[in-house]
């Protein structure tokens, strides 16, 4: 039986995906298979794959885009592994990612594995997060209720995840097209009864230069974000709700210049959230104080934080 079964789901990026499957044939553990899903119409990519020489790869098209977190899951399903590894079309692991993670996996058989990634952002390098979750909250309180004014001090990749396929299977990604690695979180973590262990090695590559960033893009929408919180009922506690609402979403709707989003958040984040003052303070910081000297400030203090944060 194989032992790891790696998922990446990818839609027309032949070349970034070039540079993620060679990251993956690369890793020091050897007993793995490697499958990637290609979501949707794809000439390029099918030939590109066709070319591969690597006998551990396999390959499932969706004639049609089924979306990331369902593409995971359909990829998980046909898997061989034991053990299930998910990486991105545009990022890359260290090339021991695997074999840190599968020997303490093998102790905590029903624990999803992650750990801290090197972030490549316009802005500059940084390791992320700066703290390390140690289980002492729930997984969505460290997602969404922030601790700090700076990004980062918090953050939970797709591609650290690492578990057995049987407690995968009884979780999977949510298929909306909102936070479907979170959903698995808190699958994982409230359903399940499993624990996340999150491990202080660097061993992911995150390229979001390529990508547009870390935000949500063009693609921000964040009424359907509430959607999504609303249909995970209690399994989002009222601290993570306000804190999604006021730090998350209200940072992405000032990007976008979306400023319906402000009463709106606010609002929903005392009707069904519990604030945090940390939180008010770093909305009020999206909302009141100009991009240009946050900026400035934040390069000042990581200037000063490098090891921290670079």
């Amino acid at each position: 039986m194989t032992k790891v079964s790696v998922i990446i789901p990818t839609a027309k990026r032949p070349k970034l995906l070039r540079r993620a499957l060679d990251s993956a044939f690369a890793q020091t553990m050897h007993d793995i298979e490697v499958i990637v899903v290609v979501d949707g119409p794809n000439e390029e990519t099918l030939a590109m794959l066709g070319g591969e020489q690597d006998c551990r790869l396999r390959i499932l098209h969706n004639p049609s885009s089924i979306g990331p977190g369902a593409a995971r899951n359909a990829g998980a399903a046909i898997a061989r592994g034991q053990w299930l590894a998910f990486l991105d079309d545009d990022d890359e692991w260290m090339p021991r990612k695997l074999e840190v993670q599968l020997a303490v996996g093998e102790r905590n058989p029903n624990a999803l594995i992650t750990c801290r990634c090197q972030v490549i952002t316009p802005r500059g390098t940084f390791v992320w997060p700066r703290r390390i979750y140690d289980g002492s909250m729930p997984i969505d309180e460290y997602a969404f209720d922030r601790r700090s004014i700076w990004r980062g001090d918090s953050y939970l990749a797709t591609p650290t995840f690492f578990l057995r396929k049987d407690v995968f299977m009884r979780s999977r990604f949510g298929t909306t097209s909102q936070h479907e690695d979170t959903t698995l979180l808190l699958r994982v973590t409230k359903e399940q009864g499993g624990k996340i262990i999150m491990l202080p090695d660097v061993l992911v590559v995150i390229h979001a230069e390529q990508s547009g960033g870390l935000s949500q893009g063009s693609n921000f929408a964040w009424r359907e974000v509430l959607g999504w919180a609303d249909g995970m009922g209690a399994l989002l506690t009222r601290r993570a709700y306000s804190g999604l609402c006021l730090v998350t979403l209200a940072s992405q709707a000032k990007v976008h210049s979306d400023y319906a989003a402000i009463p709106v958040l606010w609002k929903l984040s005392w009707q069904k959230g519990a604030p945090t003052p940390m939180q008010i303070l770093v909305f009020s910081a999206f909302w009141l104080v100009p991009m240009g000297p946050r900026r400035a400030l934040r390069a000042f203090v990581l200037r000063w934080s490098k090891p921290h944060s670079a």
